[in-house]
């Protein structure tokens, strides 16, 4: 059986009674989450701007836009909710896919599971599915996959979010081995695009490309039994492959969603800024620094960080999701980093301005190099009373091991769900995510999740 056939079993064959109880209970904080941050995104340009072509192209009206009253065809209801969901970057990561799972899927879950009148059921285990997928490819292709330049949340995600896919429209295991071959090809992403609308585009493009090559071998469109392992296949051209026939043995043994688990972001920034967010928050807290207190900041990361945190001069709101100066210094200039921190133009905060060139970034080779643990760092501050302040290599909030207390991530949903609903409806929203398994049809989710946007 080729390592394509493989992936496809596992994505037909498996049943929610296989997976372990406590992924159910990873499922529905995720969707907590991912709605919540797909919510808050759908008002953002590049997520208009996927609407604008939906409603020019126009599609049968099958699938809904979050925020919105548009209902048009899974294709572009998927691409413009995986846009809506990624565009404030802060969505779930997975630290073997080293990339974003949870809006992707979602955006996949959610709309073929209208178009095929699924229940809870069936998107709870389309999710499973496709998480296990992604992050088990991640698990085996990167890091090297990664600093190559791909975006994995696009490139690995289109090859879960296919499986997710195939399993709501009830393919078989052939069919199924089809749709991930033409999810192979369909997959792209490159992370020279970060700080740009491309990037959760990319998001986007995943759910759209899933579905799409779903529904292309439901229809007889065939691809290559070995699209995945193939001399010139999707390994051989993303590269990493010696460990995908090792990585693949733990498909419905070794669960990623517990294994390697989600990371909840506190922050709408990059991963890779969290932990010296954390760090700095935690310093002018308690050792009530002012901003004319710092002389400078150094901030030591893995080696993967400087190709992702590229703008040192950021001059978009986009391009400060990707600056450890920003961060670094909004943390310590204004004692928070959220979406107020960035509204679009010019950093208006002369304080914050001047404290960017005062920070730092070197790479440390003595930081651990594992996949969860790309995203750690260490600081150092020097303060102008001759004193340095440092903190040891550490994760941030929001990792698995250190999770969002369930109060916090019900705050953050209610914070970014209110700016489309009603604060009554948004609970409700959320007790029914608390039971996604439960939802006899998914359109009862579906329906609430309108707003009143263009």
């Amino acid at each position: 059986m080729s390592l394509t056939a493989r992936v496809a079993e596992f994505a037909v064959k498996t049943s929610l009674e296989d997976c372990p109880p406590e992924a159910l209970a990873r499922v529905r904080l995720a969707a907590l989450d991912t709605l919540g941050v797909m919510l808050a995104g759908a008002g953002e340009p590049a997520a208009r701007a996927v609407r604008a072509v939906a409603r020019a192209e126009g599609g049968t009206p099958l699938a809904t836009v979050v925020g919105t009253r548009l209902v048009t065809s899974p294709g572009w209801a998927a691409l413009a909710n995986g846009t809506a969901g990624h565009a404030h970057d802060f969505d779930d990561t997975n630290f073997a896919l080293m990339g974003h799972p949870s809006v992707p899927l979602l955006a996949v879950a959610l709309a073929a599971g209208e178009a095929e009148t699924a229940d809870g059921r069936a998107v709870t285990l389309a999710y499973i599915v496709g998480f296990e997928v992604s992050a088990t490819l991640g698990a085996a292709l990167n890091p090297e996959h990664y600093t190559r330049g791909w975006h994995a949340t696009s490139t690995l995600g289109t090859l879960g979010c296919a499986a997710a896919a195939a399993r709501l429209l009830r393919l078989d295991v052939t069919q199924t081995r089809h749709a991930l071959a033409i999810a192979a090809t369909h997959a792209s992403g490159l992370k020279e695009n970060f700080g740009s609308m491309t990037k959760p585009y990319h998001a986007g493009h995943a759910a759209l490309s899933g579905i799409r090559s779903a529904q292309l071998a439901r229809e007889g469109l065939t691809g290559s039994d070995t699209a995945l392992e193939g001399k010139q296949g999707y390994v051989a051209a993303f590269g990493g492959g010696p460990r995908l026939e090792q990585s693949l043995d733990g498909l419905g043994r070794v669960w990623q969603l517990l294994a390697s688990g989600i990371a909840v972001k506190p922050y709408p920034s990059c991963a890779l800024t969290h932990s010296a967010i954390d760090a700095l928050l935690e310093l002018r807290a308690a050792h009530g620094l002012a901003p004319r207190d710092v002389v400078a900041v150094e901030v030591a990361v893995n080696r993967v960080v400087p190709d992702v945190l590229t703008h040192t001069r950021p001059t978009t709101a986009l391009e400060r999701k990707f600056s450890m100066q920003f961060c670094a210094a909004a943390a310590l200039a204004e004692g928070r980093v959220d979406l107020r921190s960035f509204e679009d133009g010019e950093v208006r905060n002369p304080v914050l301005r001047a404290l960017m060139e005062r920070v730092t970034l070197v790479v440390d080779p003595s930081l651990p190099d594992g996949l969860e643990q790309h995203a750690w760092s260490r600081v150092a501050l020097r303060l102008a009373d001759g004193r340095t302040l440092t903190t040891g290599p550490r994760g941030a909030h929001g990792h698995p091991d250190t999770p969002l207390a369930p109060e916090a991530l019900h705050a953050k949903f209610l914070a970014c769900a209110t700016r489309v609903l009603p604060e009554d409806e948004a609970e409700g929203v959320a007790e029914q995510l608390a039971h996604l398994e439960d939802v006899p049809d998914i359109r009862a989710l579906t329906s609430r999740l309108a707003g009143e946007l263009d």
